[in-house]
């Protein structure tokens, strides 16, 4: 008799699993509550033995299988799971499949900012003198499906969420990074305790070494979890081995020996967030044996992540930049201290749990004008005025924000859709939300131009 599969939603991962699932022979029933045109299109092009329910489900849709699959956006304790371990059914993630099934070398990143942009340049500086390298994890394409193609001798590069973290029993990587930590997803996780721990699982599994950010005290302090030897990234390092600035330079520290890599002048990304972020890597590719000079090649030819300070437009003396990724008050923050000239802040969005003040403090403090739209536009409305920071607009939705923002600007000015928030309130995910900025963007400089 064939053996039952129950996957739990219908995005990238669940997909992913269902066909992986298919192919070891399971007869899997893919579940989703939502139902809608597009979701229904993807379940028609399932494989035959996939079924889908779309809409709903009960708990009890996990009796009978031999496996049962959440995809990361379902809770770690949601009932259905819950009920599958108490009946002794294995649960496992499209995460935790890659760990248990991936013959190639893991490199791990996780952190709350930066990891998508850290975990691109990593790949990059890796394949850099030739090696074959597989990017994924919360980035990109799935990772699990392509695990066929992934040879014992080649490097798969993970960005690692704490979603993903919680799902995995021994998230072993050969070398492991935790970037930063800040609060996010409280609405997940309930308490940053509880967050910290999920990050720093990938820590407490490391197998050959593990990058740690040295300024971040949270991350820092994570080195005594580790069995594996631990380098760090940032600044003024202190009797550690790692990656860091000396002078203009980003430099290899190696048993108190300093050896330049890179000029700090020479990295094509803005922000100093982005050159901690490039510290990082650098302390990646030491740690896998990446010569100095591949390093620098590969940070020298690497372009900005879509979605990440990303410039949209340098026109008529007004720079758009796309910071869509920026759904959390760190992420904000950082993106406005990244400029040296005068800021229109676009920002708001669906609320995870996280108060307002300490991104209104980084807005009054760093922006112009602040246009404000989605569901936290009143609290940060509240917030600012609260400061008396009174060059501020709240307007229904993202594209009215952007027709302000390009009513405003002045040559010289910068207009930052840094929303400090995510993005469920108007769009599916943050790449839709920045690529619908994007198209109103040069929508509305298109008409002027004609």
């Amino acid at each position: 008799m064939t053996e039952r599969a129950v996957v739990i939603g219908l995005g990238r991962s669940g997909l992913a699993c269902a066909r992986v699932l298919a192919g070891d022979g399971y007869e899997v029933l893919v579940v989703d509550g939502r139902d809608d045109a597009l979701l229904r299109e993807v379940a028609a092009a399932l494989p035959g033995t996939v079924q889908a329910q779309l809409g709903g489900y009960d708990p009890d849709v996990v009796r009978g299988a031999a496996i049962v699959c959440p995809s990361p956006g379902v809770p770690w304790t949601a009932p259905e799971l819950d009920l599958a371990r108490t009946l002794g059914i294995p649960v496992r993630s499209e995460m935790s499949l890659v760990f248990e099934r991936c013959r190639g070398r893991i490199v791990g990143i996780t952190g709350t900012n930066g990891k998508t942009t850290t975990t691109s340049l990593c790949a990059a500086v890796i394949a850099r003198d030739g090696r074959r390298v597989h990017l994924g994890g919360n980035i990109g394409d799935t990772i699990l499906d392509r695990l066929d193609d992934v040879g014992s001798g080649d490097w798969v590069v993970l960005e690692l969420s704490s979603f993903q973290l919680e799902s995995v029993d021994q998230p072993r990587c050969e070398i492991a990074a935790v970037l930063n930590i800040s609060p996010d997803h409280l609405d997940r996780h309930s308490t940053l305790a509880a967050y910290i721990a999920a990050k720093q699982r990938i820590v407490e599994h490391a197998v050959s070494c593990t990058v740690l950010g040295w300024d971040d005290p949270v991350t820092r302090a994570m080195a005594a979890a580790s069995s594996a030897p631990v380098r760090f990234f940032g600044s003024a390092l202190e009797g550690v081995d790692g990656a860091t600035v000396d002078g203009d330079t980003v430099t290899i520290v190696e048993a108190g020996a300093t050896e330049p890599v890179i000029p700090v002048a020479d990295i094509p990304l803005f922000g100093a967030h982005n050159v901690l972020n490039v510290l990082a890597a650098t302390a990646v590719g030491q740690a896998a044996g990446v010569a100095k000079s591949d390093i620098a090649a590969a940070v020298r030819e690497f372009t900005a992540v879509p979605h990440r300070l990303q410039v949209v437009l340098d026109s008529g003396g007004v720079l758009w930049i796309n910071d869509s990724k920026a759904t959390n008050v760190d992420a904000a923050t950082r993106a406005l201290q990244s400029f040296d000239r005068p800021i229109i802040w676009i920002g708001g969005g669906h609320t995870k749990g996280v108060a307002p003040d300490e991104l209104a403090d980084a807005v009054a403090h760093a922006a112009r004008f602040a246009i404000l739209n989605g569901d936290t536009a009143a609290e940060l409305d509240a917030a600012l005025a609260q400061r008396g920071y009174g060059e501020r607009a709240v307007v229904a939705d993202q594209h009215s924000a952007v027709a302000l923002a390009a009513q405003m600007a002045r040559p010289g000015d910068v207009v930052l859709l840094a929303p400090g928030y995510s993005s469920f309130d108007q769009f599916r995910n943050f790449d839709e939300r920045g690529s619908a900025f994007a198209e109103t963007v040069r929508a509305i400089a298109a008409g002027r131009a004609r």
